[in-house]
């Protein structure tokens, strides 16, 4: 398995002339040109004549966000009159959700971009992403549970409250509908698509609105560095973990909860926002993501529910 030839995801043809400096300075997927801080970026955006600069942007992030918030809330209170809360409403609900993140994902490449979600968003594997997202992927667990033991020593539970998560959604129905939206659902595509809007739009949009200026018509352009990349880099990674966060606080019902969720999924965020900028590419996040999300739907279908209350 090679960076360019798994999940390249061509939609389009490589930029035509008429948009200027594009065709001669975009580099092969995967390509690595210029200093070791350039991997701070996206590799595919920085060619032999300098940075470009995609046509998609914080607007197109931002429209995605709306999606995926509206889409599904929208689509599961109209069919909450004719479905009851079960796993079908849940499978539902999942789908639109999916539905949204790929579908802006994959406009934004396609209107505005390379037309390649390699190139615009890093979506590429390596066989040593599989290593390091098992790897921190598990550590992302002890850190997250760390974090939660001081942030109860900071903020103590009062008595019989109880902290509820969003992973037990997932676990309504028989077997069958447990293995379609628990495992499938989310421990394997919801951080395949997770990352590639969040950490692949998202985080790439706000670092290039930080980081670049110049003309964003048609789909890529010739651009110039304006601040700092690393300063970039950081806001980025942050706006995006929250971004992320916010996306998951509406699964729980009470303002605790909600909080720690935010909490959780942030700085999962966090650590897969680094994983990608370091590596240039979407695989050792994914790959972190599915360890992560697995190892929770595990434990829910492994350990008695006394030991979880």
């Amino acid at each position: 398995m090679t960076a360019g030839s798994v999940l390249d995801m061509r939609i389009t043809p490589t930029p035509t002339p008429d948009q200027p400096g594009a065709q001669a300075a975009v580099p092969p997927v995967g390509s690595n040109p210029g200093p070791r801080s350039a991997r701070f970026a996206n590799p595919a955006q920085l060619g032999p004549g300098g940075p470009l600069k995609p046509g998609w942007g914080l607007w197109q992030a931002a429209a995605g966000l709306v999606l995926v918030l509206a889409l599904p809330l929208g689509a599961t209170l109209a069919l909450s009159s004719v479905l009851t809360f079960g796993p079908e409403l849940v499978f539902v609900s999942l789908c639109f959700t999916w539905f949204a993140l790929l579908g802006s994902s994959i406009l934004a490449s396609r209107l505005w971009g390379f037309g390649s979600l390699a190139k615009d968003f890093g979506l590429r594997f390596k066989w040593v992403d599989l290593a390091i997202g098992l790897g921190v992927g598990i550590a992302a667990r002890f850190i997250l549970a760390l974090v939660q033991v001081i942030i109860t020593l900071l903020w103590p539970l009062g008595e019989d409250e109880v902290l509820q998560g969003n992973a037990g959604i997932f676990l309504t129905g028989d077997s069958g509908w447990i293995f379609v939206n628990a495992v499938l659902g989310g421990a394997i595509i919801a951080p395949f698509l997770e990352e590639l809007f969040n950490r692949g739009l998202v985080l790439r949009a706000v670092q290039n609105a930080w980081w670049l200026s110049g003309s964003v018509k048609g789909k890529v352009s010739a651009a110039a560095p304006q601040r700092s990349l690393t300063t970039a880099t950081v806001v980025a990674i942050v706006v995006s973990s929250l971004a992320f966060g916010l996306l998951h606080t509406g699964a729980v019902p009470d303002l605790r909860s909600s909080i720690y969720l935010l909490v959780g999924t942030f700085t999962v965020g966090v650590i897969c926002g680094v994983l990608t900028v370091w590596t240039g590419r979407l695989g050792p996040a994914i790959v972190t993501h599915v360890v992560f999300n697995g190892s929770a739907i595990g434990l829910l279908l492994v350990l008695p529910p006394e030991l979880l209350s």
